[in-house]
């Protein structure tokens, strides 16, 4: 019995363990509820911090506007800073600003959850910097994403099998006695 119960106490750990594990999976426009949210933004830099943001998916596309703590940005690329250099005027997003002066960049966004380049060209310097950029799809308002069954199916699965295993160690183990 005292080695049933240990079967089943590690069987409920492994199954909390795997439940806790967060893996950055991208989420896509057709993840995601048509209409505008606020989202949080991860930089890979405090010199481009992103105050406020607002994701708009519509149309099976993303874009979001960005706002920044300062003013030392012209303009921003997706892309690396040799990219920026290279790209035509067309491709990059060039600030507007608030009515309080900070600077807003509209840009698209490929997927949440998602590393990707962005390049900010400093006004001062008069040259890009590298920045990565994440999207936190955690971040977004209840009832932004829509429903993924996958992880229920699975998790529901785990929980059958389980039940099914100690269900089977326990008849062995009554047959063990009588």
């Amino acid at each position: 019995m005292k080695r049933l119960f240990c079967i089943i106490l590690l069987m409920i750990m492994t199954m909390c363990i795997c439940s806790c594990e967060k893996e950055m999976t991208p989420i896509y426009a057709d993840g995601i509820n048509d209409g505008t949210y606020s989202i949080e933004v991860k930089s890979s830099s405090s010199m481009f911090k992103i105050i406020d943001c607002q994701l708009t998916v519509a149309n099976g596309k993303m874009t979001a506007v960005m706002t920044l703590s300062g003013t030392g940005y012209e303009k921003v690329f997706l892309g690396t800073k040799e990219e920026a250099d290279n790209a035509p005027d067309s491709e990059f997003s060039y600030f507007t600003e608030t009515d309080e002066g900070k600077y807003c960049y509209e840009i698209p966004v490929e997927a949440l959850d998602k590393e990707f380049s962005c390049a900010g060209f400093s006004i001062r310097k008069q040259k890009w910097y590298d920045r990565t950029l994440v999207f936190q799809s955690e971040t977004l308002p209840n009832g932004a994403l829509k429903f993924n069954s996958v992880p229920v199916i699975i998790i529901a699965v785990a929980v059958v099998v389980m039940i099914a295993a100690a269900a089977i160690i326990i008849m062995k183990c009554r047959k063990k006695r009588g």
